[in-house]
């Protein structure tokens, strides 16, 4: 091969390989034919070289770079494909932007998938706008239906809160707070209660009951609320059914405390005494059970009268309440008391405490008119410690205080005197 051939033939390898260093110094060739020839070669590459940038630049999505010059036929299938994509680019943009009529005939099965994706866009299309229209009828009902719903509760007894599960906003109150709590300290302690509850319902919970009270040093407001999962415009909320039980509870706590008390003294009753001894016994509490007798209230009944025995026995029970603030003093009826305290309540000796008291109630008797003591007031005790472990049971208890009680009062029946 001679060495015109072979500057040829390295020029069209580096127009391939490597556009950027292929050049031909027609000085070397050796004749004037050749000389020419190599004029035409590199116009070719220079050809080559424009449609291998613009296909590249396609490639990548460039459709913005300058066309190869009407003169260069090689490109001539490049820039057919160049309009073709910028025509597919502007129908894709007319597609975003919601026209569906874009159509592609002339692309094979590109075409057939594009036009495919367009009926389906148009489709869905069709189906969001049907539903979005479901969803304002709906939305206008419900707006319809939320109006009459606050005009009927406008005139409710009960307060109706709703709260969004989410975020503890209150949507709707039917009645201002100012008009329902009783304390201003109250609002905030309520909505935090509310919110507590609203973040633990599920929509797919039945209506629940809850008993609350909002408590501050001047007062205390009970509520009894219903709670109801509910949709309210587009939040997940809960409507809050709250009435105010402070009366009603004030009432039961009145009944409940007339039903536990001795009418004469005011302390509690056998009954509540025996319900105390009963959870005691039965939750292993470790306490202590004092058996009180009184001395001598048949005589000052049978002398004095009962207005005095009254006074009497008033006079024990306000003695036994210095047993200590925590003990649940009790009249059993007649001339016996009982005394139930915890252990861990007791912060004495139970026993020298009783002697105590039995001394103070002693030194409190009734003097008569002559400035002479009447009687003497006094009672006879027996005590029983019940540890956690014990085994007794309810009535070996009560037996055991009354043996003690006994076994004090005959030890003691000397000290007693008219």
């Amino acid at each position: 091969m001679n060495k015109d051939l072979k500057i040829f033939f390295a020029y069209l390898r580096d127009i391939i390989y490597s556009p950027g260093r292929a050049s031909i110094d027609r000085d070397e060739l050796s004749d004037s034919d050749h000389r020419e020839f190599a004029e035409a070669l590199l116009a070719f590459g220079d050809m080559v070289k424009e449609s291998r940038e613009f296909a590249l630049s396609i490639s990548k999505g460039d459709l913005d770079i300058q066309i190869p010059a009407a003169e260069n036929e090689l490109s001539a299938p490049l820039k057919s494909l160049h309009s073709t994509l910028r025509h597919l680019t502007w129908q894709a943009k007319q597609v975003a932007g919601g026209d569906y009529d874009q159509k592609v005939g002339f692309m094979g099965e590109f075409s057939t998938a594009f036009n495919e994706m367009i009926e389906q866009l148009e489709e869905r299309r069709n189906r969001m706008e049907q539903k979005a229209e479901r969803d304002k009828a709906n939305m206008d009902r419900l707006s319809r239906t939320n109006r009459i719903f606050q005009t009927i509760t406008s005139s409710m007894e009960e307060w109706i809160v709703m709260v969004d599960r989410e975020t503890g906003e209150h949507l709707f109150k039917n009645h201002a707070p100012e008009n329902v709590l009783s304390n201003d300290d109250f609002e905030q302690q309520l909505y935090e209660i509310l919110f507590e509850y609203a973040s633990s319902i599920e929509d797919d919970d039945e209506p629940r009951k809850e008993l609350f009270a909002l408590v501050s040093d001047a007062s205390i407001q009970h509520f009894e609320m219903m709670l109801y999962p509910i949709r309210w415009f587009d939040h997940k909320a809960v409507a809050c059914v709250l009435t105010d039980v402070t009366a009603t509870r004030e009432e039961y706590s009145r009944l409940e405390d007339a039903a536990y008390r001795d009418v004469i003294t005011g302390v509690y009753n056998r009954l509540y005494g025996m319900n105390i001894l009963d959870q005691y016994t039965n939750e292993h509490i470790p306490f202590y059970l004092v058996f009180i007798d009184m001395d001598m209230l048949k005589y000052v009944n049978d002398v004095f009268g009962h207005s005095e025995g009254d006074q009497y026995i008033i006079s024990v029970a306000n003695v036994l309440k210095e047993v200590s603030p925590l003990a649940n003093v009790c009249r059993l009826g007649g001339d016996e008391f009982m005394v139930l305290i915890r252990q861990n309540d007791m912060h004495c000796d139970m026993r020298e405490k009783m002697e105590e008291l039995r001394n103070k109630l002693i030194k409190s008797s009734a003097m008569g008119e002559d400035g002479k003591e009447k009687y003497v007031r006094s009672m006879s005790f027996g005590i029983v410690k019940v540890n956690e472990d014990g085994k007794f049971d309810k009535s070996e208890i009560l037996s055991l205080a009354d043996e003690r009680m006994y076994e004090y009062k005959k030890a003691h029946k000397k000290e007693r005197r008219v």
